[in-house]
C-alpha cells in the first residue's frame, strides 16, 4: 500500500468512526469497526475490469487506418 494510499484509508476510518460514534452503543470496538469500513472503501475503489459493449473505447482519427 502506498503513501497516499495509507491515507487515504486513514481518513476513510476517520469518517467511519465519526459515523459510528453518532450511533448509541456503537463504543465497543469503534476502531477496529472503522477500519474494516475503511478496507471496504478502499476494495471499492479498486477498478473494475470492463467487459462487453462497455469496454469498447472510441478511436481519434488518427488511429484509423
Amino acid at each position: 500500500m502506498t503513501e497516499h494510499e495509507e491515507n487515504l484509508r486513514d481518513l476513510a476510518a476517520m469518517f467511519a468512526m465519526c459515523g459510528l460514534l453518532t450511533k448509541q452503543g456503537a463504543y465497543d470496538r469503534i476502531a477496529p469497526h472503522a477500519f474494516e469500513i475503511a478496507d471496504q472503501f478502499m476494495e471499492a475503489r479498486k477498478p473494475v475490469e470492463e467487459v462487453g459493449i462497455v469496454a469498447i473505447k472510441k478511436r481519434k482519427k488518427s488511429e484509423l487506418p
